[in-house]
């Protein structure tokens, strides 16, 4: 275990830097990223370059703003990227690579995603509002009302969804009016061009009585604009593609009905047929099933892909809380590229060369090149120099569970101290993972004084598809039997008391900390819970994603399904049993969690005179840990390292 030569405090927040997103000149030489810092208590996204080969890096932009998605063009002498310079809304510019100033491509009313290069660089493509209102009644700056008809209407994150994203494709000389590609009734949720240039594929669900949430498929339109037509599909939906002369490459789900707790595989279309590129991979999945506040946020795109070369596409691949880059050849060869605790979460390749952003061995993430053998080569130091002082690595666990399965967790030991309070921290999803790098609170628990350990029990992914199952239509019941595994042995071993042990969860993991307190009073001596899912029936009708999460947690479509298993499965119905004092951290703004959730625990727990409190954040949303304020992300750390110091003794 690495030892840091000064504890983590939670104000380091303000001094974190964030390597966001990378592209690599069409030649192979540079390398351009986004670097995310925090000035003034606001955040900053300048682009920077450094050679491919190493050496120091060299700051592109210096408006006080927020710059990120670069792209180089074909010929490599043009940047383009997104920043919010001029109107506070993110709009595409583009730089001479050489020298100039920047040139507002856009002008879009809500501002733009991320753009791409035609494959000539005439033309660029984007995602953007589709200008036209799904659920206005009256005038736009003074509604009467919104008439919703669709079940898809909201967003954590984005709130009310009046407009769907569209693609739109506009000239490169920024002279001339954006195309609109797509119908304003389709929600793209990825596009990208044709070998050719000739036409656009794009990600979306084109049915019609879509009930519950949307499953993406391919399709394609002219690059001129026309009717589409279908490109590739899946039974369990299309979530990640590429477009090249190798063929088209896409990332979906084989099964129907997804749940969460599938893998995604990599498939190869062949005239109409879709070939599923699976050679030796049985519980690696490609989608980003790991995330944490040293981690950037999976890149542009949920399951980043590339092709290297006509013969070989590239993507990241999720195993064991990792994230790994693959090469996947037309050949039906799978290759591993690299190895060992890394976690990457943007990935580029031009000129046979391959670049990520990765966090490797629990450091904050860096520019690396992939070089042979399965190594990484670092390339950039401005990611992490901020984090060198406070860098720990914690020590693996490995425990063997009676019903025959491993589970696999992380322990960071409290600063000087070989016995201490421990905190249990669970991860969300439940469909997601931990891994070996810590998360902010994590450090700064350890700096003050108390064990932490992270878990990957059953429900998580990238251990197979019947681990992550496990937990379908049953939460609450297989994690806890494997949290516990490790807990007691931990408590065998003189590392903690059984009587000074907390529990701490975002999310799901949220959830779990309600389960666990109120299913096994006495176990645990403090609990911090934040945007959990507490009632199941609340959830249902007011979150974004509602009706998917409860069939999640009880196997039931409907509350009227089984009002039973709905109730047994909401962990307030229990909470009253639970004596530990409990803080609630909320989001207000929060439509993954709505803050009902945290709420009904905090009325029950006060009415019964228990130690409670709620801690509530204006106008953050559900990853507000992440993406929240930084006075706030500081605030939220303060007060969970405050509330386990006060009740772990």
């Amino acid at each position: 275990m690495a030892t840091s030569t000064r504890p983590f405090r939670p104000q380091d927040v303000s001094k974190q830097a964030m390597i966001q997103g990378l592209t690599l000149s069409p030649d192979g030489r540079t390398v351009v990223y986004a670097r995310r810092t925090v000035e003034k208590g606001n955040y900053r996204s300048r682009l920077w370059r450094v050679a491919f080969r190493g050496g120091r890096a060299e700051q592109l932009t210096f408006a006080d703003s927020s710059d990120g998605a670069p792209r180089f063009s074909p010929d490599g002498k043009t940047l383009l990227f997104v920043s919010d310079r001029a109107d506070q809304k993110p709009q595409l510019w583009t730089m001479p690579i050489g020298g100039g100033e920047p040139r507002m491509l856009t002008s879009m009313p809500d501002g733009v995603g991320g753009g791409e290069w035609s494959p000539d660089g005439s033309r660029i493509l984007f995602l953007a509002g589709s200008g036209e209102e799904r659920f206005l009644v009256g005038k736009k700056d003074d509604p009467t009302a919104r008439r919703i008809r669709d079940y898809v209407w909201r967003m954590d994150g984005q709130g009310v969804l009046d407009q769907h994203t569209c693609a739109w494709v506009i000239p490169a000389t920024g002279h001339g009016k954006p195309v609109r590609l797509t119908r304003p009734a389709i929600n793209v949720q990825g596009a990208f061009w044709s070998p050719d240039g000739k036409r656009v594929g794009f990600l979306a669900d084109l049915r019609s009585d879509v009930t519950e949430f949307e499953i993406p498929q391919a399709w394609s339109v002219p690059a001129t604009g026309g009717r589409e037509r279908a490109l590739a599909s899946l039974p369990g939906g299309v979530w990640g593609g590429v477009w090249g002369t190798g063929g088209f490459a896409a990332i979906g789900i084989r099964t129907p009905d997804p749940r969460g707790w599938e893998r995604m595989v990599m498939h190869l279309l062949e005239g109409k047929d879709l070939r599923a590129i699976d050679d030796g991979l049985s519980d690696e999945t490609l989608s980003s099933i790991t995330y944490g506040d040293l981690i950037a946020s999976g890149g542009e795109s949920a399951v980043p892909c590339t092709w290297l070369d006509e013969s070989n596409a590239l993507a990241l691949v999720g195993h064991r809380g990792r994230m790994q880059v693959y090469r996947f050849g037309t050949d039906g060869k799978v290759q591993p590229l690299t190895e060992g605790d890394v976690v990457c979460s943007a990935l580029a390749a031009a000129a046979g060369r391959i670049a990520v952003v990765a966090n490797v061995d629990a450091n904050a993430g860096e520019v690396y090149a992939v070089e042979e053998g399965r190594a990484l080569r670092q390339i950039t130091t401005n990611g992490s120099r901020w984090f060198a002082a406070m860098h720990r690595a914690p020590e693996s666990i490995v425990v063997r569970h009676p019903e025959g399965h491993d589970v696999e967790g992380w322990l960071l030991r409290a600063r000087g101290k070989k016995k201490a309070p421990l905190v249990l921290c669970v991860h969300g999803g439940p469909h997601a993972a931990h891994n070996p790098t810590p998360w902010m609170e994590m450090l700064a628990l350890a700096s003050a004084g108390i064990h932490v350990l992270w878990t990957n029990p059953r429900g998580s992914v990238g251990y197979g598809e019947d681990f992550a199952r496990a937990v379908d239509g049953g939460w609450g019941d297989p994690d806890s039997s494997d949290q516990f595994l490790l807990l007691d042995r931990l408590v065998r071993q003189g590392i903690t008391d059984r009587g000074t042990i907390g529990v701490l969860g975002l999310s799901y993991g949220g959830y779990m900390v309600h389960w666990l307190l109120g299913h096994f009073p006495g176990r645990f001596a403090a609990g911090v819970s934040e945007n959990p899912v507490t009632d199941l029936v609340s959830e249902f009708g007011s979150a974004d994603f509602g009706t998917d999460i409860g069939k999640a947690a009880t196997g039931k479509s409907l509350p009227s399904d089984s009002f039973e298993s709905w109730l047994e499965r909401s962990p307030y119905t229990k909470i009253h049993l639970n004596e530990a004092p409990l803080l609630l951290l909320q989001a207000e703004n929060d439509m993954r969690c709505p803050p009902v959730n945290s709420e009904i625990p905090f009325a029950i727990l006060k009415t019964l005179g228990r130690e409670v409190e709620m801690i509530r954040y204006p106008d953050e949303s559900h990853v507000m840990f992440v993406l929240g304020r930084p006075d706030r992300r500081i605030d939220r750390l303060e007060r969970i390292v405050g509330w386990f110091r006060l009740h772990l003794r």
